[in-house]
């Protein structure tokens, strides 16, 4: 059965093995604890029990996790770790021995030496950085002086005199110059630079005439410019400032050097963030337990198949811990783990990713797999992408260790890859038209309107299919009346529009669809108040006609992403072909079908995947499935930068 039975158990062992059944519980991976605090058996507990506190422990793990994160990020800040396009897509892990493993994590101590080595070498750098930016934008400032011979620290105002650099928007430079002509007739004006916006000059005048000299310069918009601290000429500070970013330099240079030689810990350091998550996420599990002076108690789902194996693994390998198991009872939420066998597995990413099921219903992976290996296929409908999508799939999963979703993807795609082959093989499409080879029944291309039917014929059937599914659904639960009035009448009346279109059915279309109508009209209200509400609300649901007909239409998605992937295959092999005919352009045309078919491949699979597996999120499972089921999320190791190797398959 898909969906996997559960048993709550309870397991109640002494404190002085609480660290040695945890250890065991995680690695098992096959219990999904519970808060005891949370459910109804802790009023019955409560008396003789009282909650876990972990706060000290946790702080620890979460403290030793924290520098552990921060020396990986600045790790990965500096020196990226470089992954292939095929690791990025499927995030793979560095892969260690158990003893590598065991090694790395006791070198647990090293963290903190290493953490301050990062933390130093990330403020130093942070130092460059500044002063580098400090050095930039001064010499920025001193650029417009640069030709001036004036030492900056002789640029004071004196008792009699004033002496200064100014900058003036360059519309207002004439007007300034003519009034200080005008009213200041002893004073002495230079343009040092210019740019497109300002003009920078010096001046110097009278004390007598400061205010008047004040006036100008605000009714002409003139700003002062002051550079404190600074000895000898503007150029002769520039010239100190590219020296001393030169040496910022070298000693960017040098920390730079330093990281890389911590770069040696950085598998260390993944192995123990692996490590302390996987302690930090027992320490926290324990605050769902309650306990005793001596003993403890903790509750949990676990899968009916795995039941015996933790019973046999709790007796052998623990000498306190009692372990009991019932069935769930009314009103608890029981979580739900899929299990399907063989290709079907593949098709669960589909569904888990639109929803999990609620245990009430069907896991609806068995009955949406055929068809989305079958829309997959005609989406794709080109035997050369099927193959080399199949072998790209088979490629990965050969060389990366995945798991859960991640490998189920992988599968899906690979049978992905067969179905294009199929269709390839039956529509006649090998890399568009590269091989030329005549199609097993007929080419699309060339008559749309017939693959356009079948399409809609497919459709329709997938349609049933699901209207089927949720007939019988009503019929297990006991409710076969449900079946008839909210399934059993549309079928007929939909059969009933569809031969009205048919030559020689017009009779017996008819009565179908009179008959079909009519049902509907008197069932579909049946839930409302008053003779008047349930006939208004049968007439009306006729309206769902048009959702259907919405729904049938949709299906024409098959045929033209079936015929995109071909059609531009077919325009990059005419690429091809036009820069042919000599030995250059024969390597340029190779170059062009190798990028446009590979690009072809990774867009096509891309749309494949994304239009079927709505047409079974919007079409299908909109019949039968609801979802909003709690998916099991089992107590176990979970690590995310490192794999270790199972001594028994290595």
């Amino acid at each position: 059965m898909p969906i996997i039975e559960m048993k709550k158990v309870f397991l109640l062992g002494h404190r002085q093995e609480r660290e040695n059944i945890f250890s065991l519980l995680q690695a098992l991976g096959s219990v999904e604890m519970l808060d005891i605090k949370s459910g109804e058996a802790w009023e019955e507990f409560r008396a003789l029990l009282e909650p876990e506190h972990v706060g000290e422990t946790v702080s620890e793990s979460e403290s030793v996790l924290s520098d552990v994160r921060y020396c990986l990020d600045f790790f990965q800040r500096y020196f990226p770790a470089r992954k292939s396009f095929v690791e990025q897509f499927t995030g793979s892990k560095l892969e260690l021995t158990e003893q590598d493993y065991r090694d790395f994590v006791n070198q647990l101590e090293k963290v903190k030496p290493v953490y301050e080595a990062c933390h130093k070498a990330e403020e130093n750098l942070a130092r460059i950085r500044n002063e580098e930016t400090q050095g930039r934008n001064l010499i920025e400032e001193l650029e417009p002086w640069s030709s001036m011979s004036l030492s900056l620290e002789e640029v004071e105002q004196g008792s009699s005199a004033v002496i200064g650099l100014y900058t003036v928007g360059v519309d207002r430079s004439e007007a300034l110059q003519a009034g200080l002509a005008e009213k200041i007739p002893d004073h002495y004006y230079e343009e040092i630079s210019a740019d497109n916006e300002f003009v920078y000059f010096f001046y110097a005048g009278l004390t007598e005439d400061l205010a008047q000299m004040q006036d100008l310069f605000k009714d002409n918009t003139v700003t002062a410019v002051k550079f404190q601290d600074l000895t000898g000429t503007a150029a002769h500070n520039i010239e100190l400032m590219h020296r001393k970013i030169a040496s910022l330099q070298d000693e960017r240079e040098a920390a730079m050097k330093d990281i890389e030689d911590l770069l040696e810990n950085r598998p260390m350091l993944m192995a123990c963030h692996d490590y302390m998550a996987n302690e930090l996420q027992k320490h926290e599990a324990v605050a769902n337990l309650a306990r005793t002076e001596n003993s403890f108690l903790l509750e949990g789902w676990v899968p009916v198949p795995v039941l015996q194996d933790l019973e046999k693994a709790v007796e052998e390998k623990t000498e306190t811990a009692v372990l009991a198991a019932r069935d769930p009872e009314p009103g608890e939420n029981v979580p739900v783990l899929l299990h399907n066998s063989g290709p079907v597995e593949a098709y669960e990413v589909v569904t888990k990713l639109y929803s999990t099921p609620k245990r009430s219903e069907l896991d609806p992976t068995p009955f949406m797999a055929p068809f989305f290996f079958v829309f997959f296929g005609i989406c794709l409908s080109d035997a050369g992408y099927g193959i080399a999508l199949s072998l790209l799939a088979l490629f990965i999963s050969r060389k990366l260790k995945l798991g859960g979703m991640g490998k189920q993807l992988i599968y899906l795609l690979f049978l992905g890859g067969i179905s294009s082959v199929v269709f390839g093989i039956v529509f006649g499409a090998y890399f568009g038209d590269l091989i030329k080879l005549p199609p097993l029944w007929f080419d699309p291309l060339d008559d749309p309107m017939r693959m356009l039917f079948y399409c809609f014929a497919i459709g329709l059937i997938h349609i049933y299919f699901g209207m089927g599914v949720q007939a019988y659904r009503n019929i297990k639960a006991g409710r076969p009346w449900s079946a008839l009035f909210d399934q059993g009448f549309w079928f007929i009346f939909l059969n009933g529009l569809i031969l009205l279109m048919l030559p020689g059915y017009e009779t017996a279309a008819q009565w179908m669809a009179l008959g079909g109508g009519a049902g509907l009209i008197l069932t579909q209200g049946r839930s409302q108040s008053g003779i008047v509400m349930k006939f208004l609300s049968g007439l009306l649901s006729l309206y769902n006609i048009t959702g259907y007909l919405s729904d049938v239409l949709s299906y024409s998605r098959l045929l033209a992403l079936g015929l995109a992937s071909v059609v531009i295959a077919t325009a990059i092999n005419a690429m091809g072909e036009m820069v042919a005919g000599s030995l250059v352009g024969t390597v340029i045309m190779v170059f062009v079908l190798l990028g446009g078919h590979v690009f072809n491949i990774v867009i096509s699979t891309l749309s494949s995947y994304v239009h079927t597996s709505r047409l079974q999120y919007i079409e299908f499972f909109s019949k039968f499935f609801e979802g909003g089921g709690k998916s099991f999320q089992p107590f176990r190791i979970e690590n995310s930068y490192v794999d270790v190797a199972d001594p028994e398959n290595s």
